[in-house]
């Protein structure tokens, strides 16, 4: 199932959880992640800053990884989680 077509439908996980979190609005979902992701847990090195292509393909990642029940299986996404396990 596409991404498009699982927004559409009424029935599908990823609908109902956004009905759900965002239904009052974006302010106390993004308070709620705020408070459990406290800023000082960035893991960027000092002088580098973030490009926009390369944060909508890390969440587009994200996405994925979290609304599909198989394992990741390249070597990015591996490393990528080891390191979040380490904060």
């Amino acid at each position: 199932m596409s991404l498009v077509d699982g927004l559409k439908s009424p029935h599908t996980p990823l609908r109902r959880f956004l009905d759900r979190e965002l239904s009052a609005g974006a302010k106390p979902l993004r308070d709620s992640y705020r408070a459990q992701h406290r800023a000082d847990h960035v893991q960027l090195p000092p002088g580098v800053g973030t490009e926009a292509g390369t944060v909508g393909t890390a969440i587009d990642q994200r996405l994925r990884l979290a609304f599909t029940a198989a394992a990741p299986v390249d070597d990015a996404s591996l490393i990528g989680i080891e390191l979040s396990a380490c904060v």
